[in-house]
Formats: structure tokens, sequence, C-alpha cells
């Protein structure tokens, strides 16, 4: 029995790196933006602990120097939203170009598996005819030995 080989295989195993690469940088972008939320959560958190212990405050220094560490809290939470915006952005790229590899390698694999389908079923009917012509020989010589 022949073996069956999918005459395009390098270029799905290519398209099978394209998308696995693809992914990985979907991976790292979806990441960053994560990264960047859980430090705006971090600084969300800060800033109302400092909000807190600003009635605690008793000197016009402290509360002076709290005030600056709220606005600098504030200008970073400003800069990390820009930067996840950008994010953002980026993983609407990389989900575009992942989806992009995907479609492509499906494709091949589609096909792929039509045309193992196809050689499954001529190889079935091959099998089918020779068993077929095993058990006719099979039939006459039994008959034939016996006349």
């Amino acid at each position: 029995m022949k073996k069956f080989t999918f005459s395009l295989q390098k270029i799905l195993d290519i398209r099978e790196f394209e998308e696995k690469q693809a992914q990985i940088e979907l991976g790292k972008a979806v990441a960053e933006t994560n990264r960047i939320r859980m430090e705006l959560e971090r600084i969300a958190a800060e800033r109302v602990r400092i909000v807190h212990l600003k009635a605690d405050v008793v000197s016009l220094t402290e509360m002076i120097v709290k005030e600056q560490y709220l606005t600098r809290l504030d200008m970073t939470k400003d800069r990390l939203l820009e930067d996840l915006a950008a994010a953002e952005i980026v993983v609407e790229e990389k989900r575009a170009v992942f989806t992009e590899a995907l479609k492509k390698r499906k494709v091949l694999s589609r096909l792929k598996e039509r045309q193992f389908t196809a050689f499954r079923r001529d190889v079935q009917k091959a099998e089918d005819i020779v068993s077929d012509d095993i058990s006719s020989s099979r039939f006459l010589r039994d008959n034939l030995s016996n006349i």
C-alpha cells in the first residue's frame, strides 16, 4: 500500500510556522497590555492609599509632598493610558496578522484533509477490489476442484 503524500506539505509547514510566530507575537502584545493595565491598577491603589493618608497630614510640608506625589501619579497614569492605547492598537494589528496566518494555514489544512479523504477512499476501493478478486478466485477454485 502506498503512503499518502501531500504535495504542498512544505508550504503547509511554512504556514504553520508563520501562524505560530504570529500567535507568539500576539501573546507578547497582549502581555504588554496586561502589564500596563496592572501598572494602572497599582497606581490607582497607590493614589487611594495616599488620599486616605491625607487626613493624617500634620504639616504643610507633608501636604505639599503628598500633593506633588499625587500629581506625579496622575502624570504617570496619563502616560500609561497613552501607552495602553498604543498597545491596544498593536494588539489589534497582531490579531489581524494572526487571523490572516490562521486563514492561510486552514485553507491548506482543509485541502490536505480532502486529499487524504480521497486517498483513503481510493485505497479502500482498491482493497475491496483485491478482496473481491481473492474471494472470487477461491470460489472458482473450490467449485472447479469439486467437479
